[in-house]
């Protein structure tokens, strides 16, 4: 095997940075465009769901046909669209913003769902109490609903955010320079070490998803995860 073929300087360094400073590219466009990502489409999807399921029946029609949309097409059909469709409206986006917008709405008609089930899981009685209490609704929502369903929701929101963290490497088939892209430049230039490549975009993909499964589940802790909610809720 040429392991000393794939292991360059050159090589090494464009899969984890790409040609920056010329453009950021390899694992560290991968990063910026999961982290993007799931930051987006976390809040989308906590602002769908929550609609979908305490909102006006409108409010809740509308987000169920946005859910069952975007659930029921390819990512990839979905990348297509954000980077061929815009230009026929006089609007030329970028590679990332392009594949960043499809993975947001994508992932979030997902995450909509889990935050969903997050809510129906929270017990009645939690909310009966903080009635009684006096909260007023967004007190309910901000102090006992939204703490407690999203703590239920962090094992099913890790496997959405591990799933889009590998949906990235999408962005390839429209050219963009993330990890695989860059892997499959370099396949190209070698020729003769296509197993050595890949094998390599294997190994990392694997601890890119553990690293951020390892992170996801520090939150599985309930002190921890508290003390990460209060800080959110507090700024």
């Amino acid at each position: 095997m040429n392991w000393q073929l794939v292991f360059s300087e050159n090589n090494i360094r464009r899969l984890l940075i790409g040609d920056y400073p010329q453009a950021l590219g390899g694992v560290a466009l991968t990063l910026v465009l999961a982290a993007l990502g799931i930051i987006a489409s976390t809040l989308l999807g906590f602002i769908i769901g929550y609609g979908r399921f305490a909102g006006a029946k409108p409010l809740r029609a509308l987000a169920a046909v946005y859910v069952e949309f975007l659930r029921n097409i390819p990512l990839l059909v979905l990348v297509f669209w954000a980077y061929f469709a815009p230009p026929y409206f006089g609007v030329t986006p970028s590679k990332f913003s392009s594949v960043l917008v499809a993975l947001v709405l994508f992932n979030a008609a997902y995450m909509a769902e889990v935050v969903r089930s997050g809510l129906l899981s929270v017990p009645v009685g939690q909310i009966e109490a903080a009635r009684a209490l006096g909260m007023s609704g967004i007190q309910q929502a901000l102090y006992i609903v939204l703490p407690i369903a999203t703590f239920n929701s962090v094992p099913a929101m890790t496997s959405r955010y591990i799933t889009l963290l590998k949906n990235t490497s999408l962005a390839f088939l429209i050219g963009l320079a993330e990890l695989t892209e860059i892997g499959r430049q370099i396949n190209n230039r070698l020729l003769t070490a296509p197993v050595e490549v890949y094998a390599t975009l294997l190994a990392i993909y694997f601890l890119l998803n553990r690293a951020l499964s390892a992170g996801m589940r520090l939150l599985e802790d309930r002190h921890i995860f508290n003390r990460v909610f209060c800080f959110f809720a507090r700024a």
